[in-house]
């Protein structure tokens, strides 16, 4: 069974998903979550949205490989203007980026077809768009996704936090806001993998700020697991006991 935990500013909400027996590795893609607007839709006769939302959804899917792997486009003009962006992970292949980005905007359209504002959360990749700017805005909006049987080593839950609490400190400096590294544990043998990433519309502060918050607000629900993942609107935390991610990425070369 997964647990999975939603935090949005100053309120904890608390959501039980049951998924099929074990934890759904890492590296093996698959949708995380998803976010739609309710307030604020549109109705079928608001055809220059639409348009404009199919135009902005193509874009995204057209671009984000030749640019690193994240993109943002503004589409439209006054009450019908879409803004958008999508990130991949960054140890993720061109072609697992572009396939991630197609599968997000598809799930967009089928779980929230007539939302103004959505967020599409794949663990390979990142998706939101709104009718409203949220380039650079740094939200603390983010869902947690572990398993509740899933302890870790009690030798080793000591020394979780703090690595991955350092590896937030080292993320934000490096050229794309993205990081890994090996924990060698005090246990013999024992490795724990840690990544972390932020978008890059907002500053190395913010991005530092960001990964620091995911942790304290998800402290009492990852401390002592062995596999976890935090996915936000603007940064994003995996902590595991194997190696899940590749080590090399044509997606950040060059």
């Amino acid at each position: 069974m997964q647990t999975l935990y939603f935090v949005v500013p100053c309120v904890i909400i608390f959501f039980l998903l049951v998924f099929p027996n074990g934890f759904c590795l890492a590296d093996t893609n698959m949708k995380s979550s998803s976010q739609c607007s309710q307030a604020d839709n549109y109705s079928d006769s608001e055809s220059t949205f639409q348009t404009n939302l199919r135009t902005l959804l193509d874009s995204l899917a057209s671009n984000v490989v030749q640019n690193h792997g994240f993109y943002q486009t503004i589409v439209g003009k006054k009450a019908n203007r879409v803004y958008g962006t999508v990130l991949c992970r960054g140890d993720i292949s061109a072609s697992n980026c572009s396939d991630c980005t197609l599968n997000s905007t598809r799930v967009a359209s089928n779980d929230c077809p007539m939302s103004k504002d959505v967020s599409i959360w794949f663990r390979w990749c990142f998706l939101r768009y709104s009718n409203v700017s949220f380039f650079g805005d740094m939200q603390q909006t983010a869902v947690a996704i572990t398993n509740e049987t899933d302890f870790d080593d009690p030798s080793v839950v000591s020394e979780g936090l703090p690595f991955m609490s350092g590896l937030a400190a080292v993320a934000p400096d490096k050229s794309f806001m993205f990081h890994t590294e090996v924990l060698n544990t005090s246990q013999s043998g024992q490795k724990r993998y840690g990544m972390a990433q932020c978008t890059r519309d907002i500053s190395r502060v913010d991005c530092r700020r960001c990964l620091d918050s995911q942790l304290e607000n998800f402290r009492t629900v990852i401390g002592n697991k062995r596999r976890w993942e935090i996915y936000g609107s603007n940064c994003f935390m995996w902590y595991n006991d194997y190696q899940f991610y590749s080590n090399g990425s044509t997606l950040l070369s060059g």
